[in-house]
């Protein structure tokens, strides 16, 4: 995957400005991108790409505090 950025950036419709962001994707990332839209009822890539940047995020900020995650499958406890 590669990104692009333009130096420039616009205000919306409420006044918040916006930097605009060109996204170059493997058709296997493109293939799961529309799969996590799908799912997850996303209006548009750009709200899927958002809200994984604002989880991915705060995984960051929790594990960066020493916090530890764990997954329960069929009752066996894994930590990730």
């Amino acid at each position: 995957m590669t990104t692009k950025t333009k130096k420039e950036s616009s205000p919306d419709e409420e006044g918040v400005k916006r930097h605009r962001v060109q996204l170059d994707f493997s058709p296997e990332a493109y293939e799961r991108l529309n799969r996590i839209r799908t799912r997850s009822d996303a209006a548009t890539s750009a709200e899927v790409v958002r809200n994984a940047l604002r989880l991915y995020d705060w995984f960051l900020e929790q594990t960066s505090k020493g916090a530890k995650f764990q997954i329960m499958d069929n009752g066996d406890v894994k930590e990730i």
